[in-house]
């Protein structure tokens, strides 16, 4: 069964709706025709009014719309929303069958198809034969040939493609309005605004309309270009341009870049390794950068910097262009001067020297002064690199304190007085505590929370508050508040006591003491480790003899003697005892 392609389906659709369409006109042209004639009328009688005669206007006929020229046309947004199930190729031939064999020649045809075969000879196949009965069926407008001749040589001839093969030496092909020819290493290619020449492996060449490229192995050169950029590289040499920004160098001995912007913010660098040499430039910003060696200059709109690494820096302020006025100037480890608005500040090998609006201080291996806040603080120290005497004041605060080191030392404030000698001190604040401290290590505090004796590192005695503690390192420890209770006299006597639930650990040489609060009372026991225990509950008591070697337990009804530790239920039961504690 032959297949019917979907465009000789819409063809005869086609056809069809444009006959029905010619047939709706005609008809509807003789129904035109027929109402516009005029009814025949009696003439106007002489004298008649020639006004209504004038107003009378002729019947109206029906608009007639001319059938569209290609029914079946489709738009491109309504063929990509339903789709299509044509491939692109024409579709298959339609009509009889025609061949012809004289061996070893053999020829088929069916419509615009034709096949001939001399195997191995040719073969050659062709769509789009001139066959007027071809025409409904979407035939190529011109004929398209393919044939494989000698085994060698293809050839194609068509409306789009045209090519010439000699596998594997030559080809020619023709896309449309391109054209390559590729003979051996040899190809060139031709199109509107385009050509490539290759001499493979050695040449690689070509254009476009906006730029080109050119390779070469041999000559370790390749390069490309275009508007918006280019890249070359010929050896160590290399050039890459985007837009106006252009790298260039000789690797790894010269760089250099420039951004070439008109707008006002060009970029430049230029690198040379081998002199350690850098230099850059910035306009938008009116700043520059220059390395050479160890000399390091840079300038902006507000400051200049001059450095020898790492011996001599200099920084200059320029405050006609939004600086500030500023000089410093360091040659180290000799010397250091600099002023600002805010500050001057000189150094020297033992010398230092800071001036502000509200500060001045001086510092020497012998004398030193500091004031501050205009002269309300002011500190003065004597002394050969160590102070041995000092004094500082701070008159807002009413604050005075000096010393004579190491002999004296006394501070005197609102708040407070402190006075400390190599023997003894005592360090007080009004009305929330006062300490004193006695050589070498006694310590004697009190607080509004409470005191603390200590004698380090031995004795810790104090209270704070509703807790104590009670310290003789290393073999006595107590801590004590409401809540609970630890003393520990290391290593004979352990004991822990919680006030929450009224429970007791102890522990004494060999014997161990337990207690906490049950329903109904205390349930306690005491043991003579390894040899004896007892103990007693609300509902019983209990006794043992090396762990229930002999015993014996009551507790309530229940009672349980143990004999060479196998306990022996004597009277009741728990759940018994249990049962009439509860009645």
């Amino acid at each position: 069964m032959r297949r019917v392609s979907t465009r000789t389906i819409s063809s005869g659709l086609a056809a069809v709706a444009c006959a029905l369409l010619v047939l709706l006109g005609a008809a509807g042209a003789h129904a035109q025709g027929r109402r516009s004639r005029p009814p025949p009328r009696d003439e106007p009688k002489a004298g008649a009014d020639q006004d209504d005669a004038e107003d009378r206007s002729p019947l109206r006929t029906e608009p007639v719309i001319a059938p569209p020229s290609d029914p079946l046309a489709v738009s491109p947004e309504t063929r990509q929303r339903i789709g299509s199930d044509w491939d692109g190729r024409p579709p298959s031939p339609e009509g009889g069958l025609r061949h012809t064999q004289w061996l070893p020649y053999y020829e088929e045809q069916r419509g615009d198809y034709r096949l001939r075969l001399m195997p191995p000879v040719f073969v050659e196949q062709t769509r789009g034969l001139r066959d007027p009965t071809q025409a409904l069926y979407g035939v190529p407008a011109t004929p398209d040939t393919q044939g494989l001749y000698g085994l060698l040589y293809y050839r194609r001839r068509s409306l789009q493609l045209d090519m010439d093969v000699v596998f594997p030496a030559f080809w020619r092909v023709r896309d449309k309005e391109s054209h390559t020819v590729v003979a051996g290493p040899f190809v060139h290619r031709e199109a509107p605004g385009e050509n490539d020449n290759w001499l493979a492996p050695l040449l690689f060449e070509g254009a476009r309309k906006d730029g080109g490229y050119f390779h070469s192995p041999l000559l370790l050169t390749t390069s490309h270009w275009g508007h918006d950029g280019a890249f070359t590289l010929v050896g160590p040499y290399f050039r890459d341009r985007t837009g106006r920004d252009v790298d260039a160098g000789v690797v790894p001995f010269y760089f250099h870049g420039d951004t070439g912007s008109l707008d006002g913010n060009r970029r430049s660098y230029t690198l040379i390794p081998p002199l350690v040499f850098y230099h850059s430039e910035h306009e938008l910003e009116g700043s520059s950068l220059t390395v050479v060696g160890p000399v390091v200059s840079k300038s902006d709109p507000k400051r200049d910097v001059l450095d020898v690494a790492p011996l001599f820096f200099h920084i200059h302020g320029k405050p006609e262009s939004g600086g500030v006025a500023e000089d410093h100037t360091t040659l180290f480890p000799f010397f250091h001067y600099g002023h600002d608005p805010e500050q001057k500040l000189f150094i020297l090998p033992g010398y230092y020297r800071r001036v502000t609006a509200t500060a001045d201080t001086m510092l020497t291996p012998f004398v030193s002064s500091a004031q501050t806040r205009s002269g309300a603080t002011s500190l003065t120290a004597v002394g050969p690199v160590v102070p041995l005497w000092w004094n500082y004041r701070d008159r807002d605060l009413g604050v005075h304190a000096w010393a004579l080191a190491p002999l004296f030392y006394s501070s005197d404030s609102p708040a407070g007085r402190d006075w400390l000698t190599p023997l003894v001190g005592r360090f007080e604040s009004y009305g929330q505590s006062r300490t004193w401290w006695v050589f070498p290590s006694l310590t004697l505090s009190a607080d509004t929370h409470g005191w603390e004796n200590d004698l380090h590192p031995i004795v810790y005695v104090g209270r704070s508050d509703d807790s104590t503690h009670t310290v003789i390192a290393p073999i006595f420890w107590d801590f004590a508040n409401p809540k609970s209770r630890t003393t520990v006299g290391f290593p004979l006597y352990w004991r822990f006591a919680d006030g929450e639930d009224d429970s007791v650990t102890q522990v004494a040489a060999n014997t161990l003491y337990t207690q906490k609060r049950v329903a109904g009372g205390h349930d306690w026991q005491f043991h003579l480790l390894p040899l004896f225990s007892y103990g007693e509950s609300p509902t019983g008591y209990f006794w043992n003899v090396l762990f229930g070697l002999a015993g014996y337990t009551r507790d309530g009804a229940m009672a349980k003697v143990r004999a060479l530790w196998i306990p022996i239920d004597v009277s009741g039961s728990r759940a018994a005892s249990q049962t009439a504690i509860a009645r």
